[in-house]
């Protein structure tokens, strides 16, 4: 069971549709404040993303925007809020939730359901503990999960079935392990998941990275290994999850996604919007400090990647038993 970085569609057509997207460019652009939705608490991953772009905007005058959370259903409600309007000036900042919670039933809206916008970077994912934890690397956690799979309780953040899901699956199943016969744990997002492991209610998160680099660094938690192909600059002393378990290798992608109909003119809008945004200052350093991958690709682009890796997830799914 393995996930693989679909690859970007790079031809004569996507070209041509850049340069449709750069004549619409000028058609259209927000013309009231833009409201950025996210499916986790204050504090998680995709709210700080979204936190970031909001300062950038605010920064350069782009645009107006508010931060919207909408929390529960591993971002649905997120996603249909955004889906069902009828307005551009609302947008998503959608993760593997966005096709995952689809595939296992917990949702009917799909990817057919939402307009993608940008993918603008991936973030790997990190299995943690606390800094007293008795597991000094992730064999000895992995040891000790093939003792007894339910003796460690692991968060998987804001829903099963995700990336977060598919690291610590992929890990015990390296050693041998049943995938199905862990116990994990949801919470609202990755700050509750961080909250749970500070208090010593749980014994681990398999969380995107970002929730543990700052405790790692404090000395609070102790990063076992990151899903990365090679090691992180930020966190050098961290091995890379393949290094104890060949081929665990994924990464969390991030992308804004729009409402279900919208113009070609909005769609170039908010590519120009965005791709400027991924430039930036701010997001180059929010991106290096959390070990992401800095990667934008447009819509049609991102469209292609969403439409292969719905196709990965749902072969890891089924394994799982999770596929409907």
């Amino acid at each position: 069971m393995s996930r693989i970085r679909p690859f970007k569609i790079l031809c004569t057509v996507g070209a041509l549709s850049l340069g449709m997207a750069a004549a619409y460019a000028q058609a259209w652009k927000p013309e009231k404040p833009v409201e950025i939705v996210v499916g986790s608490a204050a504090g998680g991953g995709n709210d700080k993303s979204a936190r970031v772009i909001q300062k950038v905007w605010t920064d350069t005058k782009v645009v107006e925007s508010v931060v919207s959370n909408k929390v529960g259903g591993g971002g649905t409600i997120a996603y249909s809020y955004v889906s069902l309007k009828n307005d551009a000036h609302f947008i998503a900042v959608a993760q593997a939730g966005l096709i995952t919670n689809h595939i296992t039933g917990r949702s009917t809206l799909s990817l057919d359901d939402v307009t993608p916008l940008s993918y603008v970077g991936a973030e790997p994912v990190a299995l943690t503990v606390r800094a007293d934890s008795p597991y000094k690397n992730v064999k000895q956690f992995l040891e000790q999960l093939k003792k007894d799979p339910q003796s460690l309780s692991v968060s998987v953040g804001s829903t099963l079935g995700g990336t977060n899901h598919f690291a610590i699956a992929l890990l015990a199943k390296s050693v041998g392990i049943d995938p199905k016969k862990l116990k994990l744990l949801v919470f609202g997002g990755g700050a509750e998941s961080v909250t749970n492991l500070l208090g010593g209610h749980i014994s681990a998160m398999s969380q995107l990275v970002n929730n543990s680099i700052p405790h790692h660094k404090a000395g609070t938690m102790r990063i076992l290994c990151i899903t990365t192909a090679k090691r992180s600059a930020q966190i050098p002393d961290v091995p890379t999850c393949s290094e104890a378990a060949p081929n665990v290798v994924l990464e969390g992608w991030t992308v804004l996604v729009g409402p279900k109909k919208m113009t070609p003119a909005q769609v170039a809008g908010w590519e120009q919007i965005i791709q400027k945004t991924t430039q930036s200052e701010d997001w180059k350093k929010y991106l290096t400090a959390n070990s992401w991958d800095n990667d934008y690709m447009n819509a049609k682009e991102t469209a292609a990647y969403l439409k292969k890796d719905y196709e990965q997830s749902k072969a890891l799914l089924i394994e799982l038993g999770m596929a409907k």
